[in-house]
């Protein structure tokens, strides 16, 4: 499954980029090229195609990586031309971490679907894992220009913009997220980050709350919340905060932030430094 992703898990921590919870897939694209293929050939070839295509992506749904890029394997040996059967094998190889190949796939697809603003996003976001930040801008960038309602490359845009140190125009991107889609938990969360950054820490709370009530598991929003209820001084909140925040990331089997929720907790209860 794709991770969805937001900026930093804690205030006073370096700015990040994270992940949590599951991204669904954008709008998916048909279409494929068979021009080499006989007329007669072309129906047997797209019924099996697609069936290989759609086996993979279900394979891939249920965590079953290494056989889904099995499946797109044969779908590609079937149709070397299927875009949509190298997009969705970039998908798997970005999930197993291999983002070099995600990003090879992904061109290749784009090479048999120019400008695809759903490919475009998805090279870019595989980019923002690697040190070549400015093609990760460039991907998103034109993502957003071919598709301005498509809501993810700017989420994952302003995240880089935010890592740089970008905050405005971080802000900028996560403001027209939050335009085209206000039941999006994570862009709230994010502005709410960068809210923090820029010292709005009245807008900070707002968003953390709205991330809250749209997502309520949401650990991150909960923790980040906590913190700067300590930080204006509001002990009790905090604490409510960053309790609620580790009883989630307990339940999510998350260890590492699990402890690090409980010494902000200890920290607060003594009245020291988070």
């Amino acid at each position: 499954m794709k991770p969805s992703k937001f900026i930093g898990m804690f205030l006073g921590a370096t700015v990040m980029m994270a992940a949590v919870g599951n991204r669904a897939r954008a709008t998916e694209h048909k279409k494929a090229v068979y021009a080499q293929l006989p007329q007669s050939s072309i129906h047997i070839a797209v019924t099996s195609t697609n069936s290989l295509v759609e086996q993979g992506r279900q394979e891939a749904e249920q965590g079953q990586l290494e056989e889904a890029i099995s499946t797109y394997n044969r779908a590609i040996q079937a149709d070397p031309q299927n875009a949509e059967a190298y997009r969705y094998r970039g998908l798997a190889y970005h999930d197993l971490g291999n983002y070099s190949q995600a990003i090879d796939d992904f061109s290749t697809a784009l090479q048999f679907q120019p400008n695809d603003p759903e490919t475009l996003y998805h090279r870019g976001e595989a980019y923002s894992h690697t040190p070549d930040i400015n093609a990760a801008l460039s991907d998103l960038s034109q993502a957003i220009e071919l598709a301005p309602d498509f809501v993810q490359p700017y989420i994952d845009r302003s995240i880089i913009l935010a890592v740089t140190g970008q905050f405005p125009l971080a802000l900028s991107d996560l403001d027209s997220a939050i335009s085209l889609a206000p039941d999006n938990a994570d862009a709230y969360y994010n502005r709410g980050k960068v809210y923090t950054e820029l010292g709005n820490a009245e807008a900070a709370l707002t968003d953390f709350g709205t991330a809250i009530e749209l997502a309520p598991n949401l650990a991150e929003a909960f923790g980040n919340r906590g913190l700067l209820h300590y930080q204006l001084g509001d002990s009790n909140a905090a604490i409510e905060d960053l309790q609620q925040a580790a009883n989630l990331f307990q339940a999510r089997g998350d260890q590492q932030s699990y402890q690090q929720t409980v010494y902000f907790i200890q920290q607060v209860q003594q009245g020291g430094p988070t």
